[in-house]
């Protein structure tokens, strides 16, 4: 056995004694200013690169999720995977688990000349794996990987289970809501059950900039979640204004402002008797991943959900296992009714609402909202959408952005007049 394996076998080893006495928590990767120059051989490693702006952390840290290069990290992958990942599935309790398992066994401080480079890389727009070559130690308990040189690309044979797609452990356990919208037009709305998930992308799987960080989420109140997103019919028909501009696709209702939106939540909310709303962010990706929490890989929806873009007919593709249609479009995003807020601890209902412009009562708003759904992405990866008409972000990025409507589950009293 050579002195690398050596110490990998003692690191692991180690790893395994904290986990049992911290449970499910995920202990800390703890730091240290002091870098000794580190013993032992080079080895190449292949992995995920991130940094403290990801993990919310004050002090400049990079971090790098070791996934495969030597024996001995392939075989920990798979144990763990083999371990903590049921073919069934994960609730939200066995995605925390999942994910400590990996932070805790798998997760290495990083230091060494290509410290500064690497940090500048991942801060905002590192794409991973990424491969890397230094020497792995051990100091005041600490794991430490003391990076010489490295590649912004690898690549990473994930097992067939967490590429599969998502098989609900619950169903809708309550009919469809139909808004009438007039004579010949109605709006099929999927319920969404109360739930608890795990949001974000685990650490094991970024790579891209960290925009939702994982985190449980707990929905205690259900809801019901178009099934489409607003097309130009159906604008029309509620607001009585075709707002489309000159050559726009006749489909999907692309890039309407936060005002027209608002707008056409209220009135439908006056016609139809219930609360209508846009979604929150937590609402429109637990619906999305049909109320799991595996790991929101791109990969499992290609083909799936996703469709060309964003002025595709409706139903162009097949509904998500809880009867969504367009739940990922390329060159499109979907805007919520939040803020985007990169949250960190359990929350329950949460709701980032942009403040509104009191001078008016459509509450149009001039902030940016979060948005959601862009196929390359994982689901987990939300973008800055401004309130205006318009595209989405800023030049080169997705040229439509879509929007989605919630029903709240209580009717309004007395019929929402």
């Amino acid at each position: 056995m050579t002195r690398t394996s050596r110490i990998l076998r003692l690191l692991l080893s180690a790893t395994a004694f904290h986990l049992a006495a911290w449970g499910t928590e995920v202990p800390p990767v703890q730091g240290g200013d002091q870098k000794p120059a580190p013993a032992g051989a080079e080895v190449t490693l292949v992995g995920n690169v991130f940094c403290n702006s990801h993990t919310g952390e004050k002090q400049e840290k990079v971090y790098f999720m070791a996934l495969d290069g030597t024996p001995e990290i392939k075989a920990e992958f798979d144990s763990i995977v083999e371990k903590y990942y049921p073919d069934k599935g994960l609730d939200s309790e066995a995605a925390k688990t999942l994910a400590a398992e990996f932070d805790a066994r798998l997760r290495y401080n990083v230091d060494g000349p290509s410290f500064a480079r690497l940090h500048k890389e991942v801060l905002y727009t590192g794409r991973g794996p990424f491969t890397l070559t230094g020497v792995i130690s051990v100091r005041d308990g600490a794991k430490w990987f003391t990076v010489s040189k490295y590649e912004p690309k690898g690549r990473v044979h994930w097992p067939a289970k967490m590429l599969a797609p998502d098989k609900p452990l619950v169903m809708p356990n309550k009919e469809p809501l139909v808004l009438k919208i007039n004579d010949s037009l109605s709006l099929k709305c999927i319920y969404v059950p109360p739930g608890r998930f795990f949001q974000g992308e685990p650490y094991y799987m970024i790579r891209s900039w960290q925009e939702d960080p994982p985190h449980l989420v707990t929905l205690s109140k259900g809801c019901y979640i178009a099934e489409i997103p607003i097309t130009w019919e159906l604008y029309q028909a509620v607001t009585g204004v075709d707002a489309r501009k000159h050559g726009e696709d006749p489909q999907s209702a692309a890039n309407l402002s936060c005002a027209n939106v608002y707008n056409f939540c209220h009135l439908l909310s006056k016609s139809s008797g219930r609360k209508v709303r846009p979604p929150s962010s937590a609402e429109l990706v637990y619906a999305y991943r049909a109320g799991t929490s595996n790991p929101p890989f791109q990969e499992k929806y290609s083909g799936k959900g996703i469709v060309a873009d964003g002025t595709a007919p409706v139903k162009a593709t097949q509904p998500n296992a809880w009867g969504i249609h367009e739940w990922m479009c390329n060159y499109s995003w979907e805007r919520t009714g939040d803020l985007p807020v990169s949250e960190h601890k359990h929350v329950v209902d949460p709701k980032y609402i942009p403040p509104a412009d009191s001078a008016n009562p459509t509450r149009e708003h001039k902030c940016q909202h979060a948005g959601f759904g862009l196929a390359g992405y994982e689901i987990g990866e939300f973008e800055y959408i401004s309130g205006d008409a318009g595209p989405g972000g800023k030049a080169g990025y997705a040229p439509n952005v879509r929007q989605r409507i919630v029903v709240e589950e209580e009717a309004i009293a007395n019929g929402g007049k």
